[in-house]
Formats: C-alpha cells, sequence, structure tokens
C-alpha cells in the first residue's frame, strides 16, 4: 500500500467519514463505555514510561505449551523476568489461550496468577492478549510439536484459529472465556490492560475476523473491567478492521516494524486521536527497527514500547520471518529476541542502553568526586567521568558555577541531554552512517543519530561506570576499559583522563589511551557552559582562532571542505558576540539551527578561543593539541532538563569541544584518527579563568 494511500486511510481513521449512519450506531453501541479521552490520559500519566517484551518462556514453542498444566514452567518465567527486570524492562504482553482454558478454566486461572505473582515480585506488569490471526491454523491440546530448526514460530498456533474463529457457532463458548477470565482478573492492579485480539485479519483471513473483533468487545466492556481494552492496528489496507479496533480501543496501541522515519511518520498520525500510544510490537533487526534508533524516540514522545522476543528458546525468533535457515545455523544478525538462553545478552550495547533508558543500574550509586585550588572548584561523577560543576572566582571574588547540569547525579541518567559535562568516546562528534573501513575491514557502529553515530553511539562513554581515584585535592584520575566490539568500534582501548585544577585558575585535562588492535579514537569533553552561571548566552562574546571550518550537509556530516570563514557567519577571528549573526539566512546555520559546527584551528600558539561573559565579566581562554574545535550554540535545548539554575531552554549554554575533526575515519584528507597498538593516543586541553575588570 503506498504512502499516499496510507495518510488517506489514516485520515479516514481520525475523520470517521465513510461510515453509514447504521454503521455509526453499531459504534456508538459498542462505544457506550469506552474510556472518555480525559479518563484514559489521566490514567496513563499515573504509569512509568511502559517499556517490555512480548514474553514467552524460552521453554515454550507457544502460548498453549506456556498455559497448559503438564508443560507450565514457573522456574523459567521466575529466571527469565528477573532478567528482564535488571535492565529496567516493567511490562510483559503476555498471550493466553482459550484451549487451555477449555481443558481447566480454574486451572488456567491459578496458573495466570502464579504468573502474575511472579511478575509482581519484579515490579513488572502485564498486559493479556486473548485472540490471536497468527502463524498455525489449529492448536490441540496435550504435548506440542518440537521446534523446525532455522523456522521462525514454527509452533505458535492461532486461537481460536482456523476456521473456529470465523463460525458464530463456537463465540457462546469464546463467550464464556473471555467473562469468566475478565470477571476473575478484572480488577486486579498487577495487570495493565486487556488487549482483546492480536493482528485480526492476518494469515490472510481480513474480515473474516471482524464478527469476532466486534464480539470481543462488546463481551469485554459488559464484563466492566477496571483496566482499559484495546486491539492494535498493524496492517493498513485492513480498512474496516483498522477502523473499528481504533475507534473502540480505550488505549490505540499498533505494530511497526519498520525504519523510524516511517515509525514517526505514523505516530505523528496516530496521535490525532489524542489518546494515549503504546507501540505492543517493534525490533527487528534485520528491517532496521533496532532498539538503538526506535527505543530513543519511542520514550522521547511518550509512548509505550513494547518489542518482540525476550529469550532465545522454542519459538525461533532469532531467525526472520522471511528467511529460514532450514538447517538450524545462526543468522547472521538476530531477527528478535535480547538474552541468550543462559541470560547473556545478545548485545550488551543494547541492554546498556535500555538500562539507562529506563533508569536501571542495578542499584550502584553513582559517586561524586570534589577537587579544589585556589578559590576554584570541580565537581565530578564516575559516571561518564563527568564534569557536573565547576566554580570559579567571579567580578567581586564572587564564585559563579559556569558549567551547566544538575546537582543529583542520578538526574543524568534521565536527561534528555545526555552529554552534559560528559567525557565523550570513542569517537566525539559524527560518523557518517555510523561505517568505517579500516586496513580492509569495515566497521558497523550503533546508530544514535538519525542515520548516523553520534559520540560513541548509543552507550558511549557517557554512560560508562569508569573508576576515579583522587590522589591529591586538586587531581582527579579517571580510567575505564572500553572492550573489543564496544558500540561497534574494534580492539580493547584502556582510557585514562586526568583532571587537574592549577593555582592559575586553570582546569586542565589530559587525555591518554593505548589499544590491543588499530582502532579509532577522538576523544572530548561536552562541558555545557555559561559564564554568567545562567540565562541566554547571545550576549557572550566570543573569539575562535580559525581561519577555516568545515561545513556540513543536512545531517551535519562534513563535506570534506575546507571553508574560509572570511565573510561568512562563521568567522569569529575578532571579538563578536555569540548572537550577533546567529540567525542570518544561510544554508550552514540553517543546517545547524545556529552554530553546530567545526572550525580548523590554526597552528600559532596561544588561546584558540576566548569567551567573556557580558555580566560576570568572567573570561575563558582555550588551549589545545587538537586540531578542531566543535562550537555549539545550544539550538536544540528545549527546557525540558530541570537544572541548578533552571530549565535548560533554548541556547542558555554552548560547547566548545577540542577534537579531531567529525567523520574523520571516512574522510582522508582530514587528520587522522586512527590508533595502532604501537601508539599511545594523547591530547590535552586546558581551560583558563579570569576576570576582566
Amino acid at each position: 500500500m503506498n504512502i499516499k494511500k496510507i495518510l488517506i486511510f489514516l485520515l479516514v481513521l481520525i475523520t470517521g467519514v465513510g461510515k453509514s449512519a447504521g454503521q455509526q450506531s453499531k459504534k456508538r453501541e459498542v462505544q457506550s463505555a469506552k474510556w472518555t479521552i480525559e479518563k484514559v490520559n489521566a490514567w496513563y500519566k499515573q504509569q512509568q514510561w511502559i517499556v517490555g517484551a512480548n514474553f514467552l518462556p524460552s521453554t515454550a514453542i507457544n502460548q498453549l505449551e506456556m498455559w497448559q498444566a503438564e508443560s507450565f514452567d514457573p522456574q523459567t518465567i521466575e529466571r527469565e523476568l528477573g532478567w528482564a527486570a535488571k535492565i529496567g524492562l516493567n511490562t510483559m504482553r503476555v498471550y493466553l489461550h482459550s484451549v487451555a482454558w477449555k481443558q481447566d478454566p480454574d486451572g488456567l486461572k491459578k496458573r495466570m496468577d502464579q504468573y502474575l505473582g511472579i511478575a509482581d515480585q519484579h515490579g513488572i506488569k502485564t498486559i493479556f492478549v486473548f485472540f490471536d490471526d497468527c502463524w498455525n491454523k489449529e492448536a490441540k491440546p496435550g504435548k506440542q510439536a518440537a521446534p523446525k530448526p532455522g523456522i521462525h514460530n514454527s509452533g505458535w498456533v492461532q486461537d481460536p484459529g482456523q476456521p473456529g474463529s470465523g463460525d458464530p457457532k463456537n463465540f457462546p463458548d469464546l463467550e464464556k472465556y473471555v467473562k469468566d477470565v475478565l470477571g476473575h482478573f478484572g480488577k486486579d492492579k498487577r495487570i495493565l490492560l486487556w488487549d482483546l485480539y492480536n493482528e485480526p485479519g492476518n494469515s490472510d483471513k481480513g474480515n473474516e475476523s471482524l464478527p469476532l473483533l466486534k464480539k470481543v468487545f462488546s463481551w469485554a466492556r459488559s464484563s466492566g473491567p477496571e483496566q482499559p481494552i484495546t486491539s492494535g492496528i498493524w496492517k493498513w489496507d485492513l480498512e474496516e478492521l483498522n477502523a473499528f479496533q481504533i475507534q473502540n480501543s480505550d488505549v490505540i496501541t499498533y505494530h511497526d516494524y519498520e525504519e523510524p522515519e516511517w515509525h514517526l511518520r505514523v505516530i505523528q498520525m496516530l496521535k490525532t486521536h489524542g489518546r494515549p500510544l503504546i507501540c505492543t510490537e517493534y525490533m527487528a533487526r534485520t528491517r532496521n527497527s533496532r532498539f538503538s534508533n526506535t527505543l530513543p524516540m519511542l520514550k522521547k514522545e511518550n509512548i509505550g514500547a513494547i518489542n518482540w522476543g525476550l529469550v532465545a528458546g522454542k519459538s525461533n525468533t532469532i531467525y526472520a520471518w522471511d528467511t529460514p535457515l532450514p538447517q538450524g545455523n545462526q543468522p547472521v544478525e538476530w531477527f528478535h529476541d535480547v538474552f541468550k538462553n543462559d541470560g547473556t545478552p545478545y548485545r550488551q550495547d543494547e541492554t546498556d542502553l535500555i538500562r539507562n533508558l529506563t533508569n536501571r543500574d542495578g542499584g550502584k550509586q553513582t559517586k561524586t568526586y570534589t577537587i579544589r585550588n585556589n578559590g576554584m572548584e570541580a565537581r565530578f561523577s564516575d559516571c561518564g567521568a563527568r564534569l557536573m560543576s565547576l566554580l570559579v572566582p567571579g567580578k567581586n571574588g564572587k564564585q559563579v558555577d559556569v558549567v551547566m547540569g544538575f546537582d543529583d547525579p542520578a538526574a543524568y541518567n534521565s536527561s534528555t541531554e545526555p552529554y552534559f559535562g560528559a567525557t565523550i568516546g570513542r569517537y566525539g562528534n559524527r560518523i557518517a552512517r555510523g561505517k568505517f573501513s579500516l586496513e580492509g575491514k569495515q566497521y558497523q557502529l550503533t546508530i544514535n543519530n538519525g542515520l548516523n553515530t553520534l559520540h560513541g553511539g548509543i552507550t558511549g562513554f557517557q554512560y560508562k561506570d569508569w573508576t576515579l581515584v583522587k590522589p591529591a585535592d586538586s587531581v582527579l584520575i579517571c580510567t575505564l576499559l572500553s572492550p573489543d566490539g564496544d558500540n561497534g568500534f574494534p580492539g580493547n582501548l584502556s582510557v585514562t583522563v586526568v583532571y587537574t585544577l592549577t593555582h592559575k585558575h586553570e582546569l586542565q585535562i589530559q587525555y591518554t589511551a593505548v589499544c590491543d588492535q588499530p582502532t579509532v579514537v577522538n576523544l572530548t569533553n561536552h562541558a555545557f557552559f555559561n559564564l554568567n552561571g545562567k540565562g541566554s548566552i547571545l550576549n557572550h562574546w566570543m573569539t575562535i582562532n580559525a581561519d577555516k571550518y568545515t561545513p556540513v550537509d543536512s545531517g551535519l556530516i562534513p563535506t570534506g571542505k575546507l571553508v574560509d570563514v572570511r565573510g561568512t557567519p562563521f568567522d569569529f577571528r575578532s571579538m563578536k558576540t555569540i548572537g550577533s549573526r546567529i540567525d542570518m539566512q544561510d544554508e550552514q546555520l540553517r543546517f545547524g539551527k545556529g552554530y553546530d559546527h567545526n572550525f580548523v584551528l590554526n597552528k600559532n600558539k596561544g588561546a584558540v578561543a576566548e569567551v567573556y561573559g557580558d555580566l560576570s565579566h568572567i573570561v575563558m581562554k582555550i588551549y589545545t593539541s587538537e586540531p578542531g574545535l566543535q562550537f555549539y550554540s545550544g539550538n536544540f535545548m528545549e527546557g525540558k532538563n530541570k537544572l541548578r539554575t533552571g530549565p535548560d531552554h533554548f541556547r542558555t549554554a554552548f560547547a566548545l569541544e577540542t577534537q579531531h575533526f567529525p567523520d574523520s575515519p571516512n574522510q582522508p584528507s582530514f587528520p587522522s584518527t586512527l590508533l595502532r597498538p604501537s601508539e599511545t593516543y594523547k591530547s590535552s586541553t586546558t581551560y583558563s579563568f579570569s576576570v576582566r575588570r
């Protein structure tokens, strides 16, 4: 279905256009108890960010094997939900099956209660799913078939199956099943919501599933559960089914296994309904629906995120839908699933990202360290070897905190700006499409900035737990071992960063690193400065000792050219205010929404940049061994983070990051960032402070 038809269809969903009076009447009849927009949004605000997985224990091939008495496996459920909880997952979407109820209604409810007890102990809520139109047509009680090697979901079974889902003779028994379960668990606070019908119309059923879909909504409404009900849209050309689902669900749920750009377009259209959104299926790595590019987007949009798959097991969902490997070979890249069968992550960077986005640090308390010298004071945390604050003497000797950040070190984990004051690595700035070649081998990094890698990837050094040692009151030593494969970078890399406050009112930063394989390294610090302590930075005066800069494309990747700053808004060779030309009509400023560009530093000795705070009279001079300086004028700050001095509003801080040029691994004419095992990476930067009377 093409994009134009999809957008037209979504417009139909929004407006209700095209329904006959009879259809509208039937809709109102079913919707009589539908939650109001005000009620469901109030409910959603009471929830933590909903993030989790579709759960099937690794010892079950399908939902029937999970729930039958002889194969119910609470030990595996306990173990695997524990792994989920440790990375911060708080919701599981779990399929029931009517055959298990027909066999033993009371037994099924007891096992459901046992499951809910285990999940609740781990702080996990549950979305139960009643019916399903996916995969094998007929479910049979008893021992289930063994998995077929290399075949995705070879044993998953529909419920009630074919032709049962389209036969009204089956509806009375299905009604008893739904009402029995909802009557028993309809007030259970361990249950988040009820998903009444998964992917109705799948397996080429189309509108054949519509009568049962309508019935199950009617049965659920008449049962009066205290939890909301839903059925998720999943295929855009099933117009009548989708319209009914949207119009009758309390919470709008949907499935999307596409790339983020398309996924975001769907979100924007569905948001027009004014109801909470939960994506109840996503994450298919080989389709470029990944944790790295989708999960941060869903959190930013405040949308629940339930990926498919938790632990690799009998369901074979590490294999793709349409590319079976009948010999059972390992796929080059897993399709779904987060953990291997022994609980180790399939990809450590993914579980690190999930843990960070859910603020789950395994109970570890972030430690802070303070160094002092001659009226200056700097505070750091071991998470990201992060500069949290920097107090320097201002006019009249009063200290001013010139680095923006939080007082609470834990607040950095939930910040929408992850780089406040952090040590950045392995590679500061952007690498185009997260790819580079080294000695004939191509490396794929994690993607976290559109199509590109920014500041080391989704779990760069800003998220790492560094070892910090304070050998003297004015010195702090930070060390980190970045393992081979960290965010896709080759080789084990040992990094040391030394912060020193001198008696001359200087903050010195020295970086060293060694590796055991050829790799690329570009370290920097991402302090956000405001020399007045707060307020706009547009009246700060600044010089940058650079005759050229590296222009970028619309994705902020350098074009490879070095362009003269003369006659452009990028000429800071003489003192100018930051705001004097920032809003000029200039393509480069439009790409960055202001300044977000690398300056090619002149090689003559002296300060590479100087900034003057117009209110504090504080002067900051920067000296560095690096060839480049990235100037960022706070263009993407939106006031979402409540810092020590208040919200981080638009252009209330700037960054001057000393570093090699962006995308150097893909630009042979740029200074090299290659580090070999026989070499030592060395870099130094000094921020010198004084007061201009």
